[in-house]
């Protein structure tokens, strides 16, 4: 792991030297399930919120190297934080990752229980260390459908809070088929919400990119949300190796890479550049907003 560059300038004032720190690197703080961080060079520190079992150091909460640090698995779930960083790295290999753990691993090697409160305790932790670590997006993979769109308390403030400081948090739409409702917190009005296309085809064949063919809204791919991207990539795995993988988490993983990549200085302006990049996608029952990376 490696910790954020800072370099040291000197500025002459007269005939004297004062060192001055550079603005850190730009950020993205990933919520998900940990990772193993000595896969990635690029880590900028780690967190750890839980709300079962505990953190490395015994406690509910941590911060600092191996907070959100995994070992290998074969385990699907186990790997998804790892999944999420490598989609980021392949579009953005310039940007530092923050990831924040918010579920721990039992003495069978799963994942512990952890709901939408583990997500609002992240973005508290997100609000208050925006300006320490030029974090500049938050990708959140995680989440649950729930009725009304229910999150807990603080939630929508911290979106908020965090949209009017020009850093979006990015969500995931949800792979549960569902047309009519996405994922807490994808469903908030505030959270740039992102679903998946298939491109070339529904997961026949583990082609996971056509420039050539027309991106179809996945079938899997939840709701209505503000974004589409292409939701089929080769991620690496907690052990190194390659798989292929498809979802809406890939997708939104991808968009927050992209977005900091573009930032053009604000909210505003670096939503209306993408949204004038897209194109239109459809399937049978639903239309949206495309945004093709190169």
């Amino acid at each position: 792991m490696t910790k954020k560059l800072i370099a040291l300038v000197s500025i002459l004032i007269g005939t004297t030297l004062v060192p001055v720190q550079a603005a850190p690197t730009q950020t993205i703080a990933v919520v998900d399930v940990g990772a193993n961080t000595s896969l990635f060079s690029n880590i900028v520190t780690e967190v750890c919120i839980v709300e079962s079992l505990t953190c490395p150091n015994g406690k509910k909460f941590m911060e600092g190297a191996g907070a959100a640090t995994i070992g290998v698995s074969t385990i699907a779930a186990v790997n998804h934080g790892t999944n999420m960083i490598s989609v980021i790295n392949k579009v953005n290999p310039g940007v530092g990752i923050i990831p924040i753990k918010i579920a721990a691993l039992n003495a069978q090697g799963t994942l512990g229980i952890y709901t939408n409160d583990a997500v609002k305790q992240a973005l508290d932790w997100v609000v208050a260390n925006r300006v320490k670590y030029n974090i500049a997006a938050v990708s959140v993979s995680q989440g649950k459908i729930f009725s009304g769109c229910y999150v807990p308390a603080g939630t929508v403030e911290d979106v908020k809070a965090l949209k009017a400081n020009n850093v979006p948090v990015i969500a995931a739409a949800g792979n549960d088929s569902n047309k009519d409702s996405m994922m807490s917190i994808a469903c908030l009005p505030d959270v740039i919400s992102v679903g998946a296309t298939d491109n070339p085809d529904p997961g026949i064949t583990k082609q996971a990119y056509c420039k050539t063919c027309t991106p179809t809204i996945a079938k899997y791919s939840n709701g209505n949300p503000t974004f589409y991207l292409n939701g089929r990539w080769y991620v690496t795995q907690t052990d190194g190796s390659t798989k292929f993988l498809v979802g809406t988490s890939t997708a939104t993983a991808s968009f927050a890479a992209w977005w900091v990549l573009n930032f053009k200085g604000n909210f505003a302006d670096t939503y209306a550049s993408i949204l004038g990049s897209t194109t239109a996608t459809s399937s049978a029952e639903r239309t949206g907003k495309y945004v093709a990376l190169p």
